[in-house]
């Protein structure tokens, strides 16, 4: 049922996106476009469950992002994009506010911890939603919090993304499996688990969705659709568990 409904993965040619509109400053470099020869890959929404995953049903909005979503025109902004999000079927793996994080150090960098995107990046980032809502969906995710979506350019740098990083082109996802800081057995079971399950779908079906997958061995993953690799603590193919 598995390679049928993969079958169902819909690949659409990749449109160029430049980076405008970002809290950068006059100094940095230009962004440039999203390579042309990447293909982002969209899960049809006929291949997938109706019910949404757990993590929407359990999770609370925390506090800062009640207070940061009353700032400035933010809760605006936030209705426009879950709103295209929901025209394209991509709403229902990642709470809103998660969605919105910027980096884990974002404070340190002098940043905010949420950003909406401009519009021109949002579709960027539904190919690579629309895998996690598949994952999700299949029981290959199931408990996990994401901690980074888009960055600008200069909050990209300071925490210590790569210059190329998808995460400024909205078309990267980070989460952590599990609990924080895991002390149970219980937790490192689903730790492996999760990571075992994520290695064999990446060998299986990531060539033909140009999905990229890191896994560290905090619990902490990235996944985007903007080119096959893998990669892990070091960040290159060598450390990755998934060889």
């Amino acid at each position: 049922m598995m390679q049928n409904t993969i079958k169902c993965f819909l690949f659409l040619a990749a449109s160029p996106f430049l980076l405008s509109g970002c809290n950068t400053t006059p100094t940095q470099k230009p962004i440039h476009p999203l390579p042309q020869n990447t293909r982002p890959v969209l899960l049809s929404p006929q291949a997938t469950t109706t019910n949404p995953p757990h993590t929407l049903q359990l999770q609370q909005p925390p506090a800062n992002y009640i207070v940061w979503l009353n700032q400035a025109d933010h809760k605006q902004r936030v209705q426009l994009y879950e709103q295209y999000l929901k025209e394209h079927h991509a709403n229902r793996a990642v709470p809103m506010y998660q969605l919105l994080r910027s980096a884990r150090d974002w404070q340190k960098c002098g940043a905010e911890p949420y950003s909406v995107p401009t519009p021109e990046l949002w579709s960027n980032l539904l190919p690579t939603l629309q895998v996690i809502q598949y994952l999700a969906e299949t029981g290959v995710l199931r408990e996990y919090e994401v901690t980074s979506v888009y960055r600008d350019y200069s909050l990209n740098l300071c925490a210590g993304g790569a210059a190329g990083s998808r995460h400024v082109y909205n078309a990267a996802v980070d989460f952590r499996i599990g609990v924080a800081s895991p002390t149970h057995a219980e937790d490192f079971v689903l730790l492996e688990y999760t990571k075992t399950k994520l290695c064999d779908f990446w060998r299986n079906h990531g060539q033909s969705i140009n999905m990229g997958l890191g896994v560290y061995a905090s619990g902490q993953i990235h996944i985007d659709t903007q080119g096959y690799r893998t990669w892990g603590a070091d960040h290159t193919r060598n450390t990755s568990i998934c060889q």
